[in-house]
């Protein structure tokens, strides 16, 4: 059975691979899992330097599965962690790099943009798109600390999708090349940063995270929001209408 996630260790980088191609490399729970043992891996490593993560086939990643959760009856069971997708909430002060290979959406999304630095093939697309499934964008809340605001919640609030050049002119991507180019261009960054000072790297990428995230204060109130969304009925409905392929009802509760 092949493995939902490549992890393979070159020299001082670690190239993390999202392996459901066919699923459009939709974040199912095993996927999740290998993922954070991954992330763990790659932070206890010290031969590792620098991760470059990226997505099998032409989609980056198409978000949570949620086929998966509809089936389940609702969006988080027992013990349920969206830590993976976050990798500085495991701590991992290694610079991360995304290479951006297709449709990054919804949590796909927020995985790019919790890396530190982004390059994207020219066929990458980008989107916000639980709004569109009945889910509060708390994860992604923050967009407007990394882009201007117009455009963080015209995104937001339409779940649209923005093309790879229009992600590059907001500053969400530090490149946009050709689908060829795109792992080479990703591992000359990582060889370009691993010939710095590997403690001023990590210690350097903890000092920005700590600006960029929310105080203790502004997490307890997206966790809240969190929470209402969470048990609302139309995010069933948003799942249920997602895997049966036909519009959503909403009922605003």
């Amino acid at each position: 059975m092949m493995s939902v996630l490549l992890y393979e260790k070159k020299g001082r980088i670690a190239y993390i691979t999202l392996n459901r191609p066919e699923k459009r490399n939709a974040l199912n729970y095993e996927l999740l899992g290998e993922l954070e043992k991954a992330w763990i891996d790659f932070r206890d490593d010290d031969d590792l330097w620098v991760a470059v993560l990226t997505g099998a086939g032409t989609t980056f990643c198409a978000g949570l599965d949620l086929k998966e959760r509809a089936a389940q009856g609702s969006f988080l069971k027992p013990g349920d962690t969206l830590n993976p997708l976050c990798p500085g909430a495991l701590k991992v002060w290694k610079p991360i790099i995304v290479a951006v290979n297709g449709p990054a959406y919804a949590a796909g999304w927020l995985l790019a943009m919790e890396c530190d630095l982004r390059i994207a093939s020219e066929y990458a697309r980008f989107a916000i798109t639980e709004v569109q499934v009945g889910l509060a964008a708390i994860g992604s809340a923050h967009l407007p600390r990394y882009i201007p605001t117009a455009i963080a919640m015209e995104m937001l609030l339409t779940g649209d999708p923005i093309s790879a050049q229009r992600a590059y002119e907001v500053g969400f991507l530090n490149k946009v090349v050709s689908d060829e180019e795109l792992l080479p261009a990703a591992t000359a960054l990582a060889e370009r940063v691993c010939k710095n000072a590997p403690l001023a790297i990590r210690l350097t990428k903890e000092a920005a995270f700590r600006n960029i995230y929310p105080t203790e204060e502004e997490a307890i109130a997206s966790n809240t929001i969190m929470a209402a969304s969470l048990a609302s009925e139309d995010i069933i409905e948003g799942m249920i209408a997602f895997s049966e392929k036909r519009p959503p009802v909403w009922k605003g509760k």
